[in-house]
């Protein structure tokens, strides 16, 4: 039933224009109605999506259209699907969204094909359905990076043998699995010897993240590096780290600076982070959005990348005037 409700609540906020709607001039003739955009996102409440909403709307202003702001409160690919549906049907002239679930959304990315709306991928992309734009983190270079972080890290310490846990927020996110990928693949040459004990999925949500934690960490004692390719997996693992005494032993690499992450940085429970710039996600996709629809502007299409930082306590406080330039 309350699911029914927040569906009738996000129709009603699209068709009369009541979720997020910001209005101005710059792109619109003297008695046109300004263009719509909408931004579907995977978490609608979620520090990382936070700050892309937060780039979004001030591109919203900026170039005087009007949007909303919509999704689910966890990943839920039919959701999202549902949200894009109700955006056409309102007359969105224009999507964002993160393509999460491909085979799942790609109907309604084909609905919007139909219609003539054009879509720009932020966070992940799906070569198989159309979009104009992706903007995002170049996931293979993120995990390359995040590896020769550890590599750094653990050459000081002699190279010894390391046993990795990773979590991602879904087995079948391509922005997962292919950051994933990009740290397996650079972390084939560590003098050490590496292996990834487990892999598994926490649906982005804190509580799951943290039961798999402990139950992996007393399966499999032998494990000393948790690499995060979700936002959830840093904080998760330095609470579990901490109650289970295994800080000593543990090294955790996680993914996304938002707050709690940045916090065990300081603490010292976490070792590296790698911040995405999800900011640019949001600011950039209005832009390229208007840019094509008033302007017949075509951007590169897969040429994007927002760009990521490894951050420690050594540059936390420099990182993000870096990741700007």
């Amino acid at each position: 039933m309350k699911k029914v409700v927040i569906t009738l609540l996000v129709v009603v906020n699209l068709l009369f224009g009541m979720t997020a709607v910001f209005a101005g001039g710059g792109t619109e003739a003297e008695g046109e109605k300004p263009l719509n955009i909408v931004f579907v996102t995977p978490l609608i409440a979620h520090p990382v999506w936070d700050v892309a909403r937060e780039g979004f709307e001030d591109a919203l202003a900026e170039f005087g259209v009007e949007g909303s702001y919509v999704g689910p409160l966890g990943i839920d690919p039919v959701d999202m699907v549902n949200q894009i549906e109700l955006a056409l049907i309102a007359g969105a002239d224009g999507i964002i969204t993160m393509p999460i679930a491909p085979t799942a959304m790609r109907p309604a990315f084909k609905k919007a094909a139909e219609k003539g709306v054009p879509v720009v991928f932020v966070g992940s992309v799906d070569p198989e359905s159309e979009s104009i734009a992706f903007i995002g983190t170049d996931e293979a270079n993120l995990g390359r990076m995040g590896a020769e972080g550890i590599k750094e890290y653990f050459s000081a310490m002699g190279n010894p043998p390391l046993k990795a846990h990773i979590l991602q927020s879904t087995m079948d996110a391509s922005f997962a699995n292919k950051a994933r990928d990009g740290y397996l693949a650079a972390m084939k040459d560590y003098k050490g010897g590496f292996e990834m004990v487990v892999n598994e999925p926490c649906n982005s949500d804190m509580v799951i993240a943290m039961q798999k934690y402990e139950a992996a960490f007393k399966a499999y004692p032998e494990i000393n590096l948790v690499i995060g390719v979700c936002g959830e997996a840093g904080p998760a693992a330095a609470k579990v780290v901490n109650e289970m005494g295994l800080r000593d032993k543990m090294t955790i690499i996680a993914i996304d600076d938002v707050a709690e992450t940045m916090d065990w940085l300081k603490d010292g429970s976490i070792y590296g982070v790698m911040a995405q710039n999800f900011y640019k996600m949001g600011n950039y996709g209005v832009e390229l959005l208007v840019d094509y629809i008033s302007k017949g502007k075509k951007p590169g299409k897969y040429l994007n990348d927002s760009g990521s930082i490894f951050v420690t306590r050594d540059n936390i406080d420099s990182y993000q005037a870096a990741l700007k330039e």
